[in-house]
């Protein structure tokens, strides 16, 4: 893997953290919830030896600025495409993870010349056509999202949502390093009170059908915050679209089933890159 470089942009009022690794078509990976850039650490060193992955922490997050909220997704996903300008990056195979597939389906929708596919993991429309997570879940996830908290405690917390338990009990050293990475940067309460507004106020069932780039969208059958029939309904939506479920996989399954999701993450970005296959 090349060397990370990492900056910041000033977007509009607000100076968003990147970080760029590897060479050649870009890949645009997009965070959720609170999530910063470091979250993505088990595809960026597989996906930029054949890719330029460019990773940000979106507003409110991470290293980057948190103005006073609410925050919405269109807005979010504006500051996303700016970046890319800011980049010098005409189009990317755009990626976004749970509340980052909310945005990435705005700039898909709003801006479909800057997407050379989308990959939508563990994700929803928002609205009435979402299915929620069971109360208890969704009541926890509230909590962990507009509370103050320590960043360890946080990260955590979060454990029993967003990772299968079967994983967990499997992997402690891969849990470990979850926390660990999941408390880097945390995000100030008002930025993650103000993103928390921009999800829940997200709605894309109507728009959907005018996504033109080609779709993956990839659910563990054992989430607990976005339950797996969303990705059928992302699926019937878009038009162009493929659904794998991961059986036994959680929330955060990029990170849980790296291997799976990475593996069909390079499959997606080949078939649906602009460059032409090499003559054999």
């Amino acid at each position: 893997m090349d060397a990370v470089q990492s900056g910041t942009a000033t977007i509009g009022d607000v100076s968003l953290y990147y970080e760029t690794s590897g060479s050649g078509e870009p890949v645009l990976l997009i965070s959720g919830l609170g999530g910063n850039s470091e979250l993505w650490c088990r595809q960026t060193p597989v996906l930029s030896t054949q890719y330029q992955v460019i990773c940000f922490d979106n507003r409110g997050s991470g290293r980057s600025d948190a103005p006073p909220g609410p925050y919405t997704v269109k807005e979010m996903a504006s500051e996303t495409v700016q970046l890319l300008d800011a980049l010098g990056i005409a189009a990317a195979h755009v990626v976004g993870s749970s509340m980052g597939g909310m945005i990435a389906q705005e700039v898909a929708i709003q801006y479909p010349d800057k997407a050379l596919s989308l990959t939508l993991i563990a994700t929803q429309c928002g609205g009435t056509h979402a299915f929620g997570a069971e109360t208890e879940n969704a009541a926890a996830l509230e909590q962990l999202a507009t509370t103050e908290m320590d960043p360890e405690e946080r990260a955590r917390s979060w454990v029993p949502y967003t990772l299968s338990e079967s994983f967990a009990e499997a992997h402690p050293d891969l849990v470990e390093e979850y926390v660990r990475v999941s408390a880097l940067h945390p995000p100030m309460k008002a930025g993650l009170q103000a993103q928390w507004c921009a999800l829940m106020g997200d709605d894309s069932w109507d728009r959907l059908p005018c996504v033109t780039a080609p779709a993956l969208i990839i659910q563990g059958d054992k989430d607990l915050l976005v339950p797996v029939e969303n990705a059928d309904v992302l699926g019937v939506r878009i038009p162009e679209s493929r659904v794998v479920i991961i059986p036994g996989a959680g929330h955060s399954v990029a990170f849980e089933a790296a291997d799976a999701v990475n593996k069909l993450l390079l499959e997606f970005f080949s078939e649906n890159g602009e460059a032409e296959p090499a003559a054999e």
